[in-house]
């Protein structure tokens, strides 16, 4: 078993990155332990997939694999890294937020809050696409039927997130019948595996489409883009004006005032973005109509 500590450009703040990976985790793709501050899920490297333990301290996170040799602890470290965020100084951000009446008191109470994104942009894409217009609990369960039905076996009793081609393999009848999606949904997220396979995607972080190739995919709405390029493009200057739970903090705004507002918080508006979701569940119970602030009525 080897293992490295990953020491963190600044603090981290623990309870925020497990309630971000354990509201995201995907039964059968990871296995999330909140009070041991332990997440674990399959990372591939150049030897093939690894299952990675890590565990979250303010100094930084515990990596842990078995079978893993200095240059595959290499590759992990680097994944995990940008995954995770953690070479990122905060400084900027919370200078910049501290005179702001809306994110100054909430950067005061939480300086240490991270933009975690995604090791494979179809994971993002896919699972953004699964949880449209459904409960946080049904767009995980709608995942792991996605892995069941898609994925392969990996390491450690887990598996590894489905590529392009074995959902376009499979037909778009097949997508709806197994995972259970509406007609609309399912061929959302078909054209979305259609279009990752056409440009040679490979199972990286990052999404090969720019917003308006998003846009041009039937059942894609302006959330959705939105989301796709603040955390699977992992952009710091990404901003969902018409994400709910982001209006909600701020008042119930409408998306237009949202937009505006968040004008000024350039460089720096996905911070803004992940501050004001955690205000949401520092205060309450997160909306049960909405994936991370989805509306559902949205396309």
């Amino acid at each position: 078993m080897s293992s490295r500590f990953l020491a963190s450009k600044g603090p981290l703040d623990p309870g925020h990155m497990m309630r971000t990976l354990g509201i995201h985790s995907i039964p059968t793709l990871d296995i999330h332990e909140p009070a041991e501050h332990r997440h674990t899920r399959v990372i591939a490297v150049d030897s093939g997939p690894k299952a990675v333990e890590l565990e979250f301290a303010v100094e930084g996170v515990r990596l842990t694999c078995a079978g893993s040799n200095a240059g595959d602890l290499d590759q992990l470290e680097a994944a995990v890294r940008a995954w995770l965020d953690l070479d990122t100084d905060l400084s900027g951000m919370q200078e910049s937020f501290s005179p702001d009446p809306v994110l100054g008191p909430l950067v005061e109470a939480r300086p240490w809050l991270r933009l975690v994104g995604y090791l494979n942009g179809f994971e993002a894409a896919a699972t953004t696409i699964l949880g449209q217009q459904v409960t946080l609990a049904a767009g995980r369960t709608f995942g792991g039927r996605f892995l069941s039905a898609y994925g392969s076996e990996g390491p450690g009793g887990l598996r590894i997130f489905p590529t392009p081609e074995a959902v376009v393999a499979q037909g778009v009848g097949t997508l709806r019948e197994t995972i259970g999606l509406t007609t609309t949904r399912a061929g959302t997220l078909f054209l979305m595996a259609e279009v990752f396979a056409a440009k040679g995607f490979t199972g990286t972080p990052g999404i090969p489409l720019d917003r308006p190739e998003l846009l041009a995919l039937r059942g894609v709405g302006p959330w959705t883009a939105d989301y796709l390029q603040m955390r699977g493009q992992s952009d710091p200057d990404a901003f969902v004006p018409g994400d709910l739970v982001a209006r909600r903090a701020l008042d119930r705004i409408t998306e237009r005032e949202a937009a505006a507002l968040a004008s000024s918080w350039a460089p720096y508006r996905s911070y803004a973005m992940v501050h004001l979701w955690a205000s949401d569940s520092m205060g309450g119970t997160p909306a049960q109509s909405v994936s991370h602030g989805k509306p559902t009525g949205t396309p």
